[in-house]
């Protein structure tokens, strides 16, 4: 079993009411989205997995999935799965979930481009609080359980990485097997601005409720 490296913040961690894991994109790695944390959530401990995958291009870069093999297609939710990394990438995922010290009721997942599409993948299977996905899409069609979580989708309308209509797709996929939550469209590229941040930082106040100020 790939056992993923991640970051913390704090670190050491701290007794927190409630945490935050975020999965960074494509050529990034862990470093890329931690001091995010505390922008959606001030008072949470914040975990960033880094991918399994060496990133072809990029030196210190990381990736989920080849791309050359895994296509996000205008309109479509169909990715090639011929490679075993993808599915590599899910089981590390759940098996690093599986090792934290959190409560999973009490927990948000979150991620980035590659990043929010195997928070899709992984996290719509697990009794999670939240997810949260920035410019990410479906890697196939959604299995939904009772224990499904509120989905946050924020997505660029000039997004030239993962382009609007697949996620429009994605998200109509998404309401079609019931998941519930909302989806934000955003003039901007393929990035999160401070708008994406304050919005997702409004969901996850929403959805755990009470947070610790402390």
């Amino acid at each position: 079993m790939v056992k993923l490296q991640f970051l913390t913040l704090p670190d050491p961690p701290i007794a927190a009411d409630h945490s935050l894991l975020l999965l960074h994109g494509w050529g990034a790695n862990a470093a890329d989205l931690i001091s995010l944390g505390p922008f959606l959530s001030p008072h949470a401990q914040t975990y960033a997995a880094e991918a399994p995958f060496p990133h072809p291009y990029v030196a210190q870069g990381r990736m989920w999935y080849d791309l050359n093999q895994h296509h996000a297609l205008s309109g479509s939710l169909l990715l090639d799965e011929r490679a075993t990394d993808l599915a590599t990438s899910e089981a590390a995922l759940r098996d690093w979930i599986g090792s934290l010290p959190i409560d999973l009721s009490r927990t948000i997942l979150g991620g980035f481009s590659q990043g929010g599409a195997l928070t899709l993948a992984v996290g719509l299977a697990l009794p999670l609080a939240g997810l949260v996905v920035f410019s990410g899409y479906l890697v196939r069609p959604p299995v939904v359980a009772a224990t499904s979580p509120p989905v946050l989708m924020i997505h660029g309308t000039a997004d030239p990485v993962v382009p609007f209509a697949s996620a429009q797709a994605s998200w109509q996929a998404l309401q079609a097997a019931g998941v519930k939550g909302t989806f934000h469209a955003l003039p901007m590229a393929h990035e999160i601005n401070g708008e994406a941040i304050a919005i997702a930082r409004q969901f996850i106040e929403k959805t755990l409720p009470n947070i610790n100020s402390n």
